[in-house]
């Protein structure tokens, strides 16, 4: 797997035996649905995998980005690939669930990526946390993907859906402040 385009465009992902990664097209489809929200932004990518989504939004122009996933094997290939593509001075990583994770930031950010293990069930808990802690800022986006056929709310913790598209048997689901 390579990055699609940007700074690291061509640059070689490791990734995890026991993830689904983001396929190409479905990468290329998040960023060109997010792009005006990119330049500068603060990204959360909170279940990083492979990390490949996370350096794809910093290879385009992000500011800065924050890799947690709960796998410490995941954490180190993470870690890789963020070495890979000298990415380390726009890069913080951490190992922890999701929640910890969210109660730790002290930080709003502009762009957050939620793609758990599917069929998980985490994505309503995840964005209802996110909210409580306050930590979407002011024209952030959240973007999930997830199965097609797992259906998210239309409307979830003062957060509207703003965009659902399909890509084979994958969904993605930006969501705004309503």
């Amino acid at each position: 797997m390579r990055i699609n385009a940007g700074d690291y465009k061509f640059r070689k992902i490791e990734l995890p035996a026991d993830i689904r990664p983001t396929t190409e097209k479905v990468r290329e489809a998040i960023c060109s649905m997010v792009m005006p929200s990119i330049p500068e932004a603060n990204v959360l990518d909170l279940f990083a995998g492979s990390g490949v989504l996370g350096l794809e939004l910093l290879s385009r122009g992000a500011g800065h980005c924050r890799f947690n996933d709960c796998s410490r094997k995941h954490v180190a290939i993470v870690q890789e690939n963020i070495d890979h593509c000298k990415a380390n001075d726009k890069a913080t990583v951490s190992t922890m669930d999701f929640r910890k994770c969210l109660d730790s930031l002290q930080k709003k950010m502009d762009l957050i990526i939620l793609d758990p293990p599917y069929r998980a069930g985490y994505y309503e808990e995840a964005i209802e946390k996110i909210m409580e802690n306050d930590l979407l800022a002011e024209g952030g986006l959240i973007v999930a993907e997830h199965l097609y056929e797992e259906t998210l709310p239309e409307e979830i913790a003062g957060l509207k859906k703003m965009k659902e598209k399909k890509y084979g048997t994958i969904g993605v689901d930006i969501y705004t402040r309503a």
